[in-house]
């Protein structure tokens, strides 16, 4: 305990003392320098704060669960494959072609393809201004006003495609004598069937399951009680006692 602390208890006891002890109780002699009397001294008490714990610290964990999302793949049902087929010879007519009227071209102009589009522009982009005003009971007041973009829609005509100038062939004419031939000869044909897939939904995970743990401090407070510091007892103290013969 700090001599600052026992300072005010100290002197609170000696005047206590003082006024306890009755005027009438005997003084010193005449002649002398310094006179002293015997006084019960108090217990002297002191108020301590110390910290208490109200509310101790504690660990607390939070499970955070996974996610998990369904994700589609392309998986192969049926691999692909060839096949192989045995075709027979096909006999058939030759066609003789002679030519009656040669092959011709002609062109043909088309015009340009246009179309109108539409666009919309901004004439005035929106803006916010404040405004003071005062209400009912003359307190001024202050608000934004958000004055909202002023467009307008453009219309123009756009060139889809250019004109351009289509050649147009005009086959030749042939006339036809036929004449038995072999047209196509016994051959083996093999023929691709392709892989035959399927979507199928998998689940994936996309976050696996953590756990937090937060850690609560402690609460603390502060507590003041009356402590003992020392013991009373006896003393001497100064008197201005009347002087008795």
């Amino acid at each position: 305990m700090t001599n600052w602390m026992l300072a005010p208890a100290l002197a609170a006891a000696m005047a206590l003392l003082s006024a306890a002890v009755p005027a009438s109780a005997g003084g010193c002699a005449r002649d002398a320098v310094e006179c002293y009397e015997k006084v019960r001294l108090p217990d002297v008490y002191a108020v301590r704060s110390r910290p208490v714990v109200v509310r101790p610290g504690y660990r607390e964990a939070y499970d955070v669960p996974g996610v998990i999302m369904q994700r589609t793949s392309r998986v192969v049902v049926a691999p692909g494959r060839w096949h192989a087929e045995r075709v027979p010879a096909v006999y058939a007519g030759f066609p003789q072609r002679v030519l009656v009227r040669p092959a011709r071209t002609s062109y043909r102009d088309e015009p340009a393809i246009r179309r109108t589009v539409s666009r919309t522009v901004v004439v005035h982009p929106a803006r916010e201004r404040w405004v003071y005003r005062r209400d009912a009971l003359g307190r001024e007041i202050k608000c934004k006003l958000r004055t909202p973009a002023v467009t307008r829609t453009v219309r123009r005509e756009v060139v889809v495609a250019p004109a351009r100038r289509i050649a147009v062939t005009t086959p030749a004419v042939y006339e036809t004598s036929i004449r038995p031939v072999l047209v196509r000869p016994a051959h083996v044909r093999h023929e691709y069937e392709p892989a035959a897939y399927a979507l199928v939904d998998r689940p994936i995970v996309i976050r696996e399951p953590t756990r937090e743990i937060v850690n609560h401090p402690p609460v603390l407070a502060v507590k003041h009680e009356r402590v003992f510091v020392r013991q009373g007892g006896y003393g001497w103290q100064p008197t201005r006692r009347p002087i008795v013969d």
